[in-house]
């Protein structure tokens, strides 16, 4: 039997994080298949980056899926700023999972997501208009997973982005229960390196020649006061230095991820937990001007039903 599987776009350290399940037997004739859930994170970020401004969210979600792999998928984003709390707005994702063999250890998927997310909220993904994501995934013999990503970033500054995936996964059931063994506890070690294009604001300096003229004073004697004249001027060349600043955009490594998504099945539903240690690279907070590149954790947890 075929898996089938089921992608939730939730933008958390990378473009998108998919959760697979398997239908039953029954389930087999069935068209289309429909996922609802319900994510926590205690730090929304994008590709291992987080701004000083971001807040936990609340991600509902829900995601149609058809028996030939075409899926839709729409979240929506709730900040959960204290007092402050809100919706900031929701996204929407049309994409297509595909395989390469029958045991499908070898494949991919592609999808386009539209942001309609409020301009001045404080979650990083507010800067976006949409973006491309695109995923081959390896897994010979079900030993371990290798995926590499690509997603092309439409920014509301007019300016585009692209970011990189490397990453290496590895499924372990824990436990397995129920009559066919399809239920349990499913730990799934991971590893992420992202690296991509960044802007930053380079200083540079600019020398030019500048002519300017300069009065000599006279020299006070009992003529010149009763009889003043027109001061003399002397006209020199002088040498300008100013400081200027222009965008720069490199492609460089921005970040490195650990997790260890935690994934507890009981018959269609789902209850995930997911830990996240990410190291950021060549990240600068350009307010202060210094180097932003500490160790941070954060975590998603949540719940999802298939019917």
């Amino acid at each position: 039997m075929k898996k089938l599987k089921l992608i939730l776009l939730l933008a958390l350290t990378g473009p998108a994080v998919y959760a697979q399940q398997k239908p039953d037997t029954a389930a087999k004739t069935k068209e289309l298949f429909v996922n609802a859930g319900l994510q926590y994170l205690s730090n929304l970020t994008y590709a291992g980056r987080r701004d000083e401004s971001s807040v936990p969210v609340l991600l509902p979600s829900v995601t149609l899926v058809s028996k030939r792999g075409f899926f839709v998928s729409a979240i929506g984003y709730f900040d959960l700023n204290g007092s402050k709390s809100g919706t900031e707005g929701l996204s929407v994702t049309p994409g297509y999972v595909f395989a390469f063999d029958a045991k499908r250890y070898y494949g991919g998927n592609v999808s386009a997501t539209k942001y309609f997310i409020t301009k001045s909220s404080p979650i990083i993904l507010s800067s976006f208009n949409a973006t491309l994501d695109g995923q081959l995934y390896a897994n010979p013999d079900d030993i371990v997973k290798f995926t590499a990503g690509i997603s092309y970033r439409f920014n509301k500054n007019n300016s585009n982005d692209v970011v990189n995936t490397a990453e290496l996964s590895k499924e372990i059931f824990a436990l397995k229960t129920g009559a066919d063994k399809k239920s349990g506890l499913k730990v799934t070690p991971t590893a992420t390196l992202y690296a991509g294009t960044q802007s930053f604001y380079q200083t540079y300096y600019t020398e030019s020649q500048v002519t300017r003229s300069i009065e000599q004073p006279q020299q006070q004697t009992p003529i010149n006061i009763l009889f003043p004249s027109q001061p003399k001027q002397t006209i020199i060349t002088q040498t300008v230095t100013q400081q200027n600043q222009r965008e720069v955009r490199q492609y460089k490594l921005l970040a490195f991820s650990g997790s260890l998504p935690l994934t507890y099945t009981i018959n269609k539903w789902q209850i995930l937990f997911t830990p996240y240690l990410i190291k950021p690279f060549n990240q600068v907070d350009y307010v202060k001007n210094t180097k932003m590149n500490g160790l941070y954790f954060l975590f998603t947890t949540g719940v999802n039903v298939t019917f």
